[in-house]
């Protein structure tokens, strides 16, 4: 008696589901459609998510940061003034707020990619991380779900 582990290739191709059906991009358990484009997951190869800082000034920004909390100690002890050690301080309080700020108005780009054909394309882009991760793995879902039953 053969034992049933899945469902037969004749089988999975009566069935349709719907992954994401989310504004932008709908991926389902048979392509993946971004506004005007319908790609066939099966045409698909190395889906790959990309994450950008928004700014590189953000890492020049901390280390200079870093340079000023580092000379105002020591000048501020070494001339015996509070108020030189307040405005190192402060500026560099000031610095920690604006990338805080600037953080939350520009917060990562994440994009996932694929190659189509021999060709990169971009299937989703967000900047919104909780979009993103479910898009991201309603991906996954549907590229599992087209995986050969047997190795």
């Amino acid at each position: 008696m053969a034992i049933n582990t899945g469902v037969s290739g004749a089988d999975q191709d009566r069935w349709f589901i719907v992954y994401y059906p989310g504004p932008g991009i709908v991926v389902t358990n048979r392509f993946i459609e971004t506004g005007n484009c319908r790609y066939l997951l099966r045409d698909l190869e190395s889906i790959t998510r990309i994450s950008v800082n928004a700014h590189h000034a953000l890492i020049m920004a901390l280390i200079f940061g870093a340079i000023e909390l580092a000379l105002a100690a020591p000048l501020a002890a070494a001339y015996g003034s509070g108020m030189l050690a307040c405005v190192g301080f402060a500026t560099a309080f000031g610095l920690v707020a604006a990338l805080v700020a600037d953080s939350r108005r520009n917060p990562h780009w994440m994009a996932l990619r694929a190659v189509h054909h021999g060709r990169e394309i971009t299937l989703f882009s967000s900047r919104d991380q909780d979009e993103f991760g479910k898009v991201r793995r309603a991906v996954i879902r549907a590229v599992e779900a087209n995986a050969p039953l047997r190795p």
